[in-house]
């Protein structure tokens, strides 16, 4: 049920950052609005996600991850259903953007985490199970959001997709308090500060136990950004690489379907590309989970070389003119994406270690919401300027090209002499100035 929880919520969360691209020229239309106008409703709406994700993890800490979870899930939807009375561009951006986003920051962030602590042998199993739920939902969603606009307009569509965001509250109503944390502290979890769950339930009116819930979730929230973690050269190499590759995310999901409509592609067809993405990309990542590590071809250099690829890909995309290529480039593209997509946490995990890996995500997902909030608008910009989605994928490729550059820059400076000696440099958690700097360590930490 716990799994089934997280596959509602990451079905509802990714799927959705998936399938707005639907929505992109109607609300230009409908609101006499400029292709950056437009996308800055998607960028804002990833961007608060991501960056309110720490709050999510400590607000669970601090009430459950169960009412967390549920708040999420209603915020979520309301901000659909607000955003159905919008006159003017800027209330998409204040409900779906913002609203939506706080609702799905709360919610994605927890049920990640529960689902990694509900389980220890089949870990690995009930994430892979829960993270399934983003790509089954983006395979779904496009083709129905425009059998929706077709049936009940805009309007309708966003009231009955709020509807559907609703099942996330019955997501958090699936996750039950684990009986283990009753009467202890949460162990291995961000700043091993959450309260016990006999603290979390509060009584209308006491606040003494409010002004101690407050406190735990400032402190938790503090605890989970190790702001010395960057100072780690290989962390900051590497996340320059994610600051890039963020950047370029979504774009190619944001604009393939206007770019398809403006080829007059038929509404159907254009919409069902974003599905061939989505299912290209399930089985990708399941084939690359099977893929064992060695030690000359490690995760590093499985991500940089999928980033590259998927670089070239985009680059390629302004060739494909017909719905036959275009099916070809989002097969393409959904290969080489969940390709990567699998190695990202992985990577990080073997540069900072487990002890930092939390304070770590939380930095990356700092850096992802602000490369988020700056892509898409700046495609739309470049498409207003030219009037042509080229240069759109154009900027895609280029900037998943250079982000999968970076990472083999670790695997250089590690075969320098000076960094191949017999000491042991390579320990997960060491920051510059205090013993040595991190290269890549040999073995792969397994998350």
């Amino acid at each position: 049920m716990v799994v089934l929880g997280g596959f509602i919520v990451n079905g509802c969360t990714g799927g959705m950052f998936r399938s707005l691209g639907v929505f992109f020229l109607t609300f230009s239309q409908e609101f006499d609005a400029s292709a950056a106008e437009t996308a800055w409703i998607t960028s804002i709406l990833m961007s608060v996600t991501f960056l309110l994700s720490p709050v999510g993890t400590a607000l669970a800490s601090t009430i459950g991850f169960r009412p967390t979870i549920m708040l999420g899930g209603v915020l979520t939807a309301a901000g659909y259903i607000v955003s159905r009375f919008a006159t003017h561009i800027i209330h998409l951006y204040l409900g779906i953007g913002c609203l939506s986003g706080l609702g799905y920051a709360i919610t994605f962030s927890s049920a990640s985490a529960i689902v990694g602590q509900y389980f220890t042998k089949r870990r690995a199993i009930a994430n892979s199970l829960a993270v399934v739920g983003v790509s089954v939902a983006s395979m779904a969603f496009p083709p129905l959001f425009q059998y929706l606009m077709d049936e009940f307009g805009w309007k309708g569509a966003l009231l009955i997709i709020g509807g559907i965001n609703l099942n996330m509250v019955v997501a958090g109503a699936l996750i039950r308090p684990l009986e283990a944390y009753r009467d202890r502290k949460v162990k291995n979890c961000p700043g091993d500060s959450r309260m016990n769950d006999s603290d979390t339930v509060l009584e209308p009116g006491t606040a003494k136990k409010c002004s101690a819930a407050a406190t735990n979730f400032l402190k938790t929230f503090w605890a989970q950004m190790d702001f010395k973690v960057i100072l780690i050269p290989s962390v900051a190499l590497f996340s320059a690489s994610c600051f890039m590759m963020n950047i370029c995310l979504f774009l190619p999901s944001l604009y393939i379907v206007p770019r398809a409509k403006q080829l007059q592609i038929e509404d159907y067809a254009a919409a069902s590309l974003l599905s061939v993405i989505s299912i290209a990309d399930m089985v990708s990542r399941l084939a690359v989970g099977a893929i064992p590590d060695y030690s000359r071809f490690n995760r590093f250099d499985q991500y940089g070389l999928s980033l590259c690829l998927l670089g070239i890909i985009n680059l390629l995309s302004p060739l494909a003119k017909t719905y036959p290529a275009l099916v070809a480039y989002a097969i393409a593209h959904g290969v080489f994406y969940g390709a990567f997509a699998p190695t990202l946490l992985t990577c990080v995990a073997e540069l900072v270690g487990p002890k930092r890996l939390p304070s770590a995500i939380g930095i990356i997902m700092s850096i992802t919401g602000v490369a988020l909030l700056a892509g898409p608008p700046f495609a739309g910009w470049l498409f207003d300027e030219t009037q042509s989605y080229d240069a759109t994928f154009l900027l895609a490729g280029a900037g998943f090209l250079l982000a999968g550059l970076l990472p083999f820059l670790l695997r250089l400076r590690k075969k320098r002499p000076a960094d191949t000696t017999q000491e042991s440099t390579d320990s997960p958690q060491t920051v510059k100035g205090e013993h040595e700097t991190l290269l890549v360590p040999e073995r792969e930490t397994t998350v």
